[in-house]
């Protein structure tokens, strides 16, 4: 018995250690490892974020997420004002603004989506169009982005209606 269990204890520390060894060649963010999963935090994105590169240039962003207003969440993580809130984004990436040796800073910017569901039969539908700062790790496979997101509300639980908003999120993701 003692000798499976060590056996399996070196066989997860040589798997664990494999997936976490960073690789210059492997941990290019969109280049080698074009999926990323992490978190979003911002307003009113506080949930998780994902993101697909299908090349250098574009990707596919999405955010499903906890949908607050005023910073409060109630006693029961409900009040009058949450939800879930959907994104799904189709992002350009024109330009990298500076390139470093430990990370870049790249420029993104594209049209999107977005869904919100909250209490009460309340719900949101529109459009966005995400502004950001990308910080893609050369070393590590995790970037760090920053984005202003303007919105337009086209649809909500009282028929058509324009509304404008401006959310914002600080994305922090790890690709695969």
């Amino acid at each position: 018995m003692k000798k499976s269990t060590g056996l399996l204890v070196s066989a997860s520390a040589a798997l664990a250690l494999t997936f976490a060894a960073p690789s210059v060649a492997h941990a290019q963010v969109g280049g080698a490892r074009p999926f990323g999963l992490g978190l979003a935090l911002g307003y009113p994105d506080v949930g998780l974020s994902a993101q697909y590169f299908m090349n250098e240039r574009t990707s596919l962003q999405f955010v499903l997420s906890f949908w607050y207003r005023n910073g409060r969440f109630g006693r029961d993580y409900v009040d009058n004002s949450s939800g879930l809130f959907l994104r799904a984004d189709y992002l350009f990436h024109p330009a990298t603004l500076i390139r470093g040796s430990v990370a870049d800073l790249r420029f993104y910017i594209g049209p999107g989506l977005y869904a919100g569901f909250g209490n009460y039969d309340s719900f949101a539908l529109g459009l966005e169009l995400p502004i950001g700062l990308a910080v893609p790790f050369k070393s590590i496979p995790i970037d760090l982005a920053f984005e202003a997101v303007p919105r337009l509300a086209v649809v909500n639980n009282n028929g058509v209606g324009l509304g404008f908003g401006v959310g914002g999120a600080f994305h922090i993701r790890y690709y695969f």
